[in-house]
């Protein structure tokens, strides 16, 4: 009995353990921030592509608008981007699916503009009228990255003149 006490008192190789004990958590602490910093680029490549892909569909709905500005009288059909002419037309809005407005290495924008209608403005003549258009523009950036803008703007025109 007395030599199973003497090797428990026995303390001689413990260093040994408490070091390999010790090697064992710092190894897992290193492999958790490895894995923690990995997702977190990830996530940051993520953000960006989105970010490209919604300011991809900006430009769509932008351009669209300043394409609407250039138009008089105003617009009062749905339209589709043309790739031929490089024009909104009528017959391409019934095809589905957006047009392709532009793209360039890393994204692309398509558009649609819906007429809504037209309405009185106040504060004006009787000949003078709001023309209302719904735009929706989408954005497709790297990665599949996807991002959708809708605006209602108008424009005013004096339809007699």
């Amino acid at each position: 009995m007395k030599g199973i006490v003497d090797t428990i008192a026995n303390d001689r190789g413990s260093a040994l353990v408490v070091a390999l004990l010790v090697l064992v958590l710092l190894t897992l602490l290193g492999i958790s921030a490895t894995t923690t910093s990995t997702i977190e680029v990830q996530i940051a490549g993520n953000e960006k592509f989105h970010d490209m892909a919604f300011y991809a569909a900006e430009s769509g709905w932008q351009t669209s608008l300043n394409w609407l500005d250039r138009q008089f009288p105003g617009v009062t059909q749905n339209l589709g981007w043309d790739e031929d002419s490089k024009t909104f037309v009528v017959e391409n809005y019934n095809t589905p699916g957006y047009m392709v407005l532009a793209e360039d290495n890393d994204t692309e924008y398509s558009v649609k503009i819906e007429f809504v209608g037209t309405r009185a403005v106040p504060g004006y003549g009787t000949n003078f009228r709001r023309f209302n258009y719904r735009v929706n523009s989408v954005g497709i950036g790297p990665g599949n990255a996807r991002s959708e803008v809708s605006v209602v703007a108008g424009k005013i025109f004096d339809t007699e003149g």
